[in-house]
Protein backbone atom coordinates (compact mmCIF):
# COMPACT_ATOMS: atom_id res chain seq x y z
CA UNK A 1 0.00 0.00 0.00
CA UNK A 2 1.43 3.73 -0.76
CA UNK A 3 0.71 5.23 2.73
CA UNK A 4 2.57 7.98 3.72
CA UNK A 5 5.90 6.66 4.24
CA UNK A 6 6.11 5.32 1.10
CA UNK A 7 4.62 8.61 -0.92
CA UNK A 8 7.12 10.66 1.15
CA UNK A 9 9.70 8.06 -0.12
CA UNK A 10 8.44 9.11 -3.83
CA UNK A 11 8.47 12.59 -3.02
CA UNK A 12 11.97 12.65 -2.25
CA UNK A 13 13.43 11.98 -5.73
CA UNK A 14 11.68 15.25 -7.21
CA UNK A 15 13.35 16.99 -4.22
CA UNK A 16 14.52 20.18 -5.96
CA UNK A 17 18.65 21.23 -6.47
CA UNK A 18 19.89 24.44 -7.34
CA UNK A 19 22.49 23.88 -10.43
CA UNK A 20 25.22 26.41 -11.16
CA UNK A 21 23.65 27.18 -14.15
CA UNK A 22 20.93 29.68 -13.23
CA UNK A 23 17.69 28.95 -14.38
CA UNK A 24 15.65 31.43 -16.82
CA UNK A 25 11.98 31.33 -18.13
CA UNK A 26 11.66 30.27 -21.89
CA UNK A 27 8.01 31.40 -22.98
CA UNK A 28 5.21 33.46 -21.73
CA UNK A 29 4.98 35.01 -18.71
CA UNK A 30 2.04 32.11 -17.90
CA UNK A 31 0.40 28.85 -18.83
CA UNK A 32 2.62 28.20 -21.78
CA UNK A 33 6.01 29.37 -20.39
CA UNK A 34 8.71 27.10 -18.58
CA UNK A 35 11.66 27.53 -16.18
CA UNK A 36 14.36 25.58 -17.28
CA UNK A 37 18.39 26.07 -16.59
CA UNK A 38 19.82 28.23 -18.96
CA UNK A 39 21.90 25.26 -20.83
CA UNK A 40 20.28 25.98 -24.42
CA UNK A 41 23.07 27.28 -26.32
CA UNK A 42 24.25 24.65 -28.99
CA UNK A 43 21.21 22.88 -28.58
CA UNK A 44 20.45 20.01 -31.98
CA UNK A 45 16.94 19.63 -31.33
CA UNK A 46 13.70 20.45 -29.06
CA UNK A 47 11.36 17.58 -28.82
CA UNK A 48 7.94 19.42 -28.10
CA UNK A 49 4.77 17.01 -26.99
CA UNK A 50 1.51 18.78 -26.74
CA UNK A 51 1.38 22.34 -28.57
CA UNK A 52 -2.39 23.08 -28.20
CA UNK A 53 -2.49 26.71 -28.93
CA UNK A 54 0.18 27.58 -27.32
CA UNK A 55 3.71 27.57 -28.73
CA UNK A 56 5.91 30.62 -26.89
CA UNK A 57 8.20 27.98 -25.37
CA UNK A 58 8.96 26.36 -28.78
CA UNK A 59 9.07 29.39 -30.26
CA UNK A 60 11.55 31.04 -28.37
CA UNK A 61 13.90 28.43 -28.74
CA UNK A 62 12.91 28.32 -32.30
CA UNK A 63 14.58 31.92 -32.59
CA UNK A 64 17.33 30.83 -30.76
CA UNK A 65 18.10 28.67 -34.01
CA UNK A 66 16.88 25.46 -32.52
CA UNK A 67 14.51 23.01 -34.91
CA UNK A 68 11.41 22.35 -32.64
CA UNK A 69 10.02 18.58 -33.27
CA UNK A 70 6.07 19.10 -32.38
CA UNK A 71 3.58 16.45 -32.00
CA UNK A 72 0.29 16.85 -31.14
CA UNK A 73 -3.24 15.11 -32.51
CA UNK A 74 -5.17 18.06 -31.11
CA UNK A 75 -4.30 20.52 -33.74
CA UNK A 76 -3.70 20.63 -37.66
CA UNK A 77 -0.79 23.22 -36.70
CA UNK A 78 0.68 25.30 -34.31
CA UNK A 79 -1.07 29.05 -33.55
CA UNK A 80 2.37 30.89 -34.90
CA UNK A 81 4.84 29.87 -37.90
CA UNK A 82 8.18 29.66 -37.97
CA UNK A 83 10.45 28.15 -40.05
CA UNK A 84 12.35 26.33 -37.61
CA UNK A 85 9.14 24.66 -36.64
CA UNK A 86 8.36 20.79 -37.42
CA UNK A 87 4.87 19.57 -37.21
CA UNK A 88 3.08 16.18 -36.83
CA UNK A 89 -0.64 15.45 -35.78
CA UNK A 90 0.41 12.39 -34.10
CA UNK A 91 0.26 11.50 -30.51
CA UNK A 92 2.71 10.73 -28.04
CA UNK A 93 2.34 6.92 -27.18
CA UNK A 94 4.46 4.04 -25.66
CA UNK A 95 4.27 2.00 -29.04
CA UNK A 96 3.91 3.46 -32.83
CA UNK A 97 0.82 3.03 -34.77
CA UNK A 98 -0.69 4.84 -37.68
CA UNK A 99 -1.74 7.21 -35.13
CA UNK A 100 0.85 7.32 -32.69
CA UNK A 101 4.76 7.63 -32.03
CA UNK A 102 7.03 6.61 -29.60
CA UNK A 103 10.42 8.35 -28.19
CA UNK A 104 12.84 6.21 -30.26
CA UNK A 105 10.82 6.81 -33.40
CA UNK A 106 10.31 10.42 -32.97
CA UNK A 107 14.12 11.04 -32.19
CA UNK A 108 14.69 8.70 -35.44
CA UNK A 109 12.13 10.19 -37.95
CA UNK A 110 13.81 13.54 -37.32
CA UNK A 111 17.65 12.26 -37.29
CA UNK A 112 18.71 13.23 -33.86
CA UNK A 113 18.56 9.69 -32.61
CA UNK A 114 22.47 10.03 -31.93
CA UNK A 115 22.11 13.33 -30.17
CA UNK A 116 23.10 13.98 -26.56
CA UNK A 117 22.22 17.84 -26.94
CA UNK A 118 18.24 17.75 -27.18
CA UNK A 119 15.43 18.92 -25.16
CA UNK A 120 12.57 17.10 -23.67
CA UNK A 121 9.16 19.00 -23.46
CA UNK A 122 6.13 17.68 -23.15
CA UNK A 123 2.32 18.75 -21.65
CA UNK A 124 0.22 15.40 -22.94
CA UNK A 125 -2.87 15.60 -20.60
CA UNK A 126 -2.15 12.09 -18.44
CA UNK A 127 -0.88 10.56 -21.51
CA UNK A 128 2.73 10.96 -20.08
CA UNK A 129 2.43 8.16 -17.50
CA UNK A 130 1.68 5.59 -20.55
CA UNK A 131 4.16 6.90 -22.96
CA UNK A 132 7.15 7.08 -20.76
CA UNK A 133 6.74 3.30 -19.59
CA UNK A 134 9.38 0.56 -20.25
CA UNK A 135 11.89 3.55 -21.98
CA UNK A 136 15.13 2.84 -21.89
CA UNK A 137 17.21 5.36 -19.88
CA UNK A 138 20.21 5.44 -22.09
CA UNK A 139 17.40 6.99 -24.65
CA UNK A 140 16.26 9.63 -21.73
CA UNK A 141 19.83 10.22 -21.02
CA UNK A 142 20.03 12.77 -24.94
CA UNK A 143 18.28 14.99 -23.30
CA UNK A 144 20.21 17.44 -21.45
CA UNK A 145 16.86 19.07 -20.09
CA UNK A 146 13.57 17.50 -19.55
CA UNK A 147 10.45 19.79 -19.12
CA UNK A 148 6.79 18.23 -18.42
CA UNK A 149 3.65 18.34 -16.34
CA UNK A 150 2.31 15.14 -14.72
CA UNK A 151 -1.23 14.93 -14.38
CA UNK A 152 -3.35 13.72 -11.39
CA UNK A 153 -0.90 12.84 -9.51
CA UNK A 154 -2.96 13.00 -6.24
CA UNK A 155 -3.69 9.64 -7.06
CA UNK A 156 -0.59 8.45 -5.58
CA UNK A 157 -2.72 6.53 -3.04
CA UNK A 158 -3.75 4.29 -5.37
CA UNK A 159 -1.90 1.03 -6.10
CA UNK A 160 -1.62 0.74 -9.51
CA UNK A 161 -0.91 4.76 -10.17
CA UNK A 162 1.76 4.80 -7.13
CA UNK A 163 3.86 2.22 -8.84
CA UNK A 164 3.59 3.87 -11.68
CA UNK A 165 4.85 7.03 -11.00
CA UNK A 166 7.25 5.14 -9.18
CA UNK A 167 8.95 3.64 -12.30
CA UNK A 168 8.57 7.12 -13.89
CA UNK A 169 9.82 9.50 -11.52
CA UNK A 170 12.78 6.58 -10.92
CA UNK A 171 13.67 6.99 -14.75
CA UNK A 172 13.83 10.25 -14.94
CA UNK A 173 15.91 10.99 -12.08
CA UNK A 174 18.47 8.23 -12.88
CA UNK A 175 20.52 10.21 -14.87
CA UNK A 176 18.53 13.68 -14.19
CA UNK A 177 18.30 15.69 -11.30
CA UNK A 178 15.32 17.75 -10.53
CA UNK A 179 15.91 21.58 -10.93
CA UNK A 180 12.54 23.49 -10.63
CA UNK A 181 9.27 22.52 -9.68
CA UNK A 182 6.08 24.80 -10.16
CA UNK A 183 2.23 23.69 -9.01
CA UNK A 184 -0.02 24.41 -11.95
CA UNK A 185 -2.77 26.39 -9.74
CA UNK A 186 -6.01 25.33 -12.62
CA UNK A 187 -6.96 22.29 -10.17
CA UNK A 188 -5.77 22.41 -6.80
CA UNK A 189 -4.48 20.20 -4.18
CA UNK A 190 -5.46 16.99 -2.08
CA UNK A 191 -4.13 15.54 1.45
CA UNK A 192 -2.97 12.10 0.34
CA UNK A 193 -1.64 10.61 3.79
CA UNK A 194 -1.32 14.59 5.41
CA UNK A 195 0.74 15.20 2.23
CA UNK A 196 -0.16 18.24 0.41
CA UNK A 197 -0.17 16.90 -3.22
CA UNK A 198 -0.88 19.52 -6.09
CA UNK A 199 -2.96 17.70 -8.69
CA UNK A 200 -1.15 18.64 -11.46
CA UNK A 201 2.83 20.31 -11.74
CA UNK A 202 5.31 21.28 -13.68
CA UNK A 203 8.68 19.20 -13.09
CA UNK A 204 12.25 20.49 -14.68
CA UNK A 205 15.25 17.98 -14.77
CA UNK A 206 18.56 18.45 -15.21
CA UNK A 207 21.05 15.95 -16.91
CA UNK A 208 23.49 14.77 -14.14
CA UNK A 209 26.72 15.91 -15.91
CA UNK A 210 25.76 19.41 -17.31
CA UNK A 211 26.00 20.67 -13.81
CA UNK A 212 26.97 20.65 -9.86
CA UNK A 213 24.08 20.40 -8.07
CA UNK A 214 23.22 21.44 -4.54
CA UNK A 215 19.77 20.46 -2.16
CA UNK A 216 17.36 24.14 -3.04
CA UNK A 217 16.12 25.82 0.06
CA UNK A 218 14.23 28.22 -2.73
CA UNK A 219 10.46 28.68 -2.28
CA UNK A 220 7.85 27.65 -4.45
CA UNK A 221 6.35 29.38 -6.47
CA UNK A 222 9.67 30.90 -7.44
CA UNK A 223 10.33 34.61 -8.81
CA UNK A 224 10.45 33.00 -12.07
CA UNK A 225 6.83 31.71 -11.73
CA UNK A 226 4.16 32.74 -13.13
CA UNK A 227 0.20 31.56 -12.61
CA UNK A 228 -0.95 29.14 -15.25
CA UNK A 229 -4.45 30.95 -14.64
CA UNK A 230 -4.61 33.55 -14.04
CA UNK A 231 -6.71 35.19 -11.54
CA UNK A 232 -6.38 32.12 -9.50
CA UNK A 233 -3.77 32.46 -6.56
CA UNK A 234 -0.23 30.39 -6.78
CA UNK A 235 -0.72 27.12 -5.21
CA UNK A 236 2.61 27.83 -2.40
CA UNK A 237 4.55 24.30 -1.41
CA UNK A 238 6.86 26.42 1.04
CA UNK A 239 4.41 28.19 3.40
CA UNK A 240 7.10 28.24 6.35
CA UNK A 241 9.76 30.06 4.08
CA UNK A 242 12.36 26.88 4.64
Amino acid sequence: MPGQQNILRLLSLLRPHTANVPKIRVGSRGDGGYVVNDDLAGLEGVISLGIGNEVSFDLNLAQMGTSVFQYDPTVDGPPVRHPRFIFRKLSWARHDSEKTRSLPTILAENGVQDSRDLLLKFDVDDAEWNALEGINPELLARFRSIVGEFHWLQRINEVPFFEVAWRTFFLLTRQHIVTHIHPNNCCGVEVVYGVVIPRFVEITFMRRDRAIFTPSHDPIPSVLDYPNVPGNPEIVLTPFGY
